[in-house]
Formats: structure tokens, C-alpha cells, sequence
């Protein structure tokens, strides 16, 4: 591990000592979830607004695992289109560091995209930041660590509910949509005063890099305006094929269900629950609204094949293997603007670095610098703060404008 990685992840941990020492003790106070806020109701007539418009705002107050984080934050609402092609007000947190910004020229924006994996309104990121205690079990509660980091390094981010209000999980044209006119949101907000020649960075783990790539390999076409200058992808879910493979039959088997409801609700088409027996069809009715733990917790070592429906078949399916294709950024057209990182851990169980090798392969094929970084020990759950300094110093080189690393 380089110098500059132990630096910073010292000075991560010492921030996070500090405002434990700092926090009172006891829980969050009571949030309503995002479908009892009135904040979240969508203003009517907005097809006619530029995409990435700010609707509405509100200061709030971020927490992450009950301690305050050490920055001024709003949720802002701001209009885009849903992976159906509709125009919709989604939701993203806006966060900027208390401290004054000593690097080189504008503070930077991060946009960093939480593993929302949930089906359920309570599985989004702006609700976790509000102290949502209520919504644990969430990947986005669990992720809230992972932002306060980034805030230690005094860069603004962005954390959008890229899923949009529906949780159209695997929806990957809302995720194009939702975190790219979510950059465009926190730019246009006045009260976090982003420069308009600040860096952007883009960051994500496991399904939060999910997302990223899908929307970073089209910010070319959909956002060219965005000065983007470095993306990292941790844990990707590449392949979601592969991913969901691995979840089947293991502790966590149960997750695959979330992810049917994801496919069902994302691509209706596909008629997802027509593959599946009278058991499958309930477990999918009984989580509509599960976050991905949730569903874990309930329904251990599920084997995928056992909700199959006969003749028909998920687990072997090319029709629907093709609909998974739609939300596996290794599959999708179309490379970053902005050298990558890919850091993951090569026993990962949940996603295969076979496929995110494949992936550091297509952006190399494309022109990009892709630096490629493998943990031989370790897993995917594990892997997420093995390679934490190692995305921080790659963001940091980025924004400083120090010329990337490539593997290719």
C-alpha cells in the first residue's frame, strides 16, 4: 500500500474517532420513510423542464450510523426521465464539507452511487442519511461510512437516489438519467456553490459501480458537458447474470428475489414472474418493498432453481438473459470520458472478477486508461474498505489533474 493510501485512510479514521467522541449517545430521532414524506411527492407538469432542473429543497441534517457528518446538507428534488421513459422528480442528497477547500483550484464534485439494491423506498440512500434507522437493513445505511470518507477529503458529493421513486432496480436507463441529471442538479444548486469548472469524479461499489458504469458509459452522449475527470468502480457487478448465480444457494441466496422483483418492475416485457412456480410468484408478492438484506434474511441458501416454473426456466433462459444483459454494464455500448479505476478482490463470491476483467478489457479496447487492481485476499464484503485508500488517492490524482496510471 503506497504512502499517500495509508495517509488518507489515517486521516479517515481519525476524523471518524473524532465525531464519535463528539455524538451523543442514543438513537436517531424517527424519519418518515420517503413514501409518508410529503418532500417526495412529485410536482405535476415536468416534461417540459430541462432534465436536471432543481424542484425543491430542504436543509437536512446527514448522519452516518446515528454521528453527524461534517457537512451542510439539503435534499434536493430535481426532474429527469425513469428507466420507462417518463419524466420524473428523483431525489439526491447534496453535501458539502464544513471546511474551507485548500487544494488546487475548485473544490471538486463526487457522485457517489450507494449499492441501493432494494425494491423499497426505505432502501434509498437520502433516506439512510437522514438517521432512517427504521430502514436497517440497508446496503445504503451500511454505505453512509463510506461518504463521510469522501467528505474527509473535502470534496462536495452527490448521493442520488438513482433508482428513482419507483426502486426500479436493474433499471438501466434510469440509472443513465438519474445520475447524470443529478451532477447537473447539485451544479445548478445555488446554496452548495459548485464552480463551474470543478472536477467531477464518479464513484461507486458493487451495485453503486454498477450503476456508475452504466451511467459513465453514456455521459458521452447523454451529458458531454459534465467535466468528468476520474471514475472508480469497486466490486462491479459487471455481469449480473453472474452475480445473481452467485447469490443463488449461498447465505445470502435469498437476495435473488429482490433482484426478480427488480427485473420484473424494470422490464414488465420480460414477464419475469411467468418463469416462476406458485412458491416464487409469493416469495416475489411477500417483497415488493424488501430491501436486499431483507430478503437474504428470510429466505437463506434460496436455490434459484427451486422457484422455476416448468417448462419454463431462469436459470437458463436466453430470452431472459438478454433482459439481464439491458442492466450489465459489461454488456452495454459505449466507454467513459474519464480514466477508470477497477479495484476488486479476486475470490469475490458475489460478483466474479472474471467479469470484472472482461470489463477493464472493454475500456482498454475503447482508448480509456483503465488501472486494474486485484486483492488476492479477501472478498466482496471485505473488499469494499481493502481498496477504500486505494479509490480515495486515484479520485485525489484525478481531480489534482496528475496523469493515470494504466494497466492496459
Amino acid at each position: 500500500m503506497r504512502a499517500r493510501e495509508i495517509t488518507a485512510i489515517r486521516a479517515a479514521v481519525a476524523g471518524m474517532a473524532v465525531a464519535l467522541s463528539t455524538a451523543c449517545a442514543g438513537w436517531a430521532a424517527a424519519v418518515p420513510p420517503p413514501h409518508q414524506d410529503s418532500f417526495y411527492a412529485e410536482p405535476a407538469d415536468l416534461a417540459d423542464l430541462p432534465n436536471g432542473t432543481v424542484l425543491a429543497s430542504r436543509v437536512v441534517e446527514p448522519k452516518s450510523f446515528l454521528l453527524p457528518l461534517p457537512a451542510h446538507a439539503w435534499q434536493v428534488q430535481y426532474k429527469t426521465i425513469d428507466n420507462h421513459g417518463a419524466p420524473r422528480a428523483f431525489v439526491a442528497t447534496v453535501l458539502v464539507p464544513h471546511g474551507e477547500w485548500t487544494g488546487a483550484g475548485p473544490r471538486p464534485l463526487l457522485s457517489y452511487q450507494v449499492a441501493e439494491d432494494g425494491v423499497g423506498a426505505r432502501c434509498a440512500p437520502s433516506y439512510a442519511l437522514r438517521g432512517g434507522i427504521d430502514g436497517v437493513p440497508s446496503n445504503a445505511y451500511t454505505e453512509t461510512g463510506m461518504i463521510r470518507f469522501a467528505l474527509q477529503q473535502g470534496w462536495t458529493l452527490v448521493v442520488p437516489d438513482y433508482q428513482g421513486p419507483d426502486s426500479d432496480l436493474f433499471g438501466a436507463e434510469g440509472y443513465v438519467h438519474g445520475v447524470l441529471d443529478g451532477i447537473r442538479a447539485a451544479r445548478a444548486f445555488a446554496p452548495a456553490a459548485v464552480d463551474p469548472a470543478a472536477p467531477i469524479g464518479m464513484w461507486g461499489y458493487s451495485g453503486g459501480a454498477q450503476a456508475t458504469a452504466i451511467a459513465a458509459q453514456q455521459q458521452r452522449g447523454y451529458a458531454p458537458e459534465l467535466p468528468v475527470t476520474g471514475v472508480a468502480l469497486g466490486g462491479i457487478v459487471a455481469d449480473l447474470e453472474a452475480t445473481m448465480a452467485g447469490f443463488s444457494g449461498g447465505i445470502a441466496g435469498g437476495g435473488a428475489v429482490v433482484g426478480l422483483v427488480g427485473l420484473d418492475r424494470s422490464y414488465p416485457d420480460a414477464d419475469v414472474a411467468g418463469y416462476l412456480n406458485e412458491a416464487g410468484r409469493a416469495m416475489m408478492a411477500a417483497s415488493r418493498a424488501d430491501c436486499l438484506l431483507d430478503a437474504a434474511v428470510a429466505y437463506p441458501f434460496l436455490d434459484a432453481a427451486t422457484l422455476e416454473a416448468w417448462p419454463g426456466s431462469i436459470t437458463d433462459n436466453p430470452a431472459l438473459s438478454e433482459v439481464v444483459r439491458r442492466a450489465s454494464p459489461l454488456f452495454r455500448p459505449g466507454a467513459p470520458t474519464a480514466p477508470v479505476l477497477i479495484y476488486h478482490a479476486v475470490a469475490d463470491e458475489f460478483a466474479p472478477v472474471a467479469a470484472a476483467r472482461a470489463m477493464a478489457g472493454k475500456y482498454c479496447a475503447d482508448g480509456i486508461a483503465v488501472e486494474l487492481v486485484e486483492h488476492s485476499f479477501g472478498e466482496h464484503g471485505t473488499e469494499a474498505m481493502v481498496g477504500l485508500p486505494t479509490a480515495l488517492t486515484y479520485l485525489a490524482d484525478r481531480f489534482a489533474g496528475r496523469p493515470a496510471v494504466s494497466t492496459c
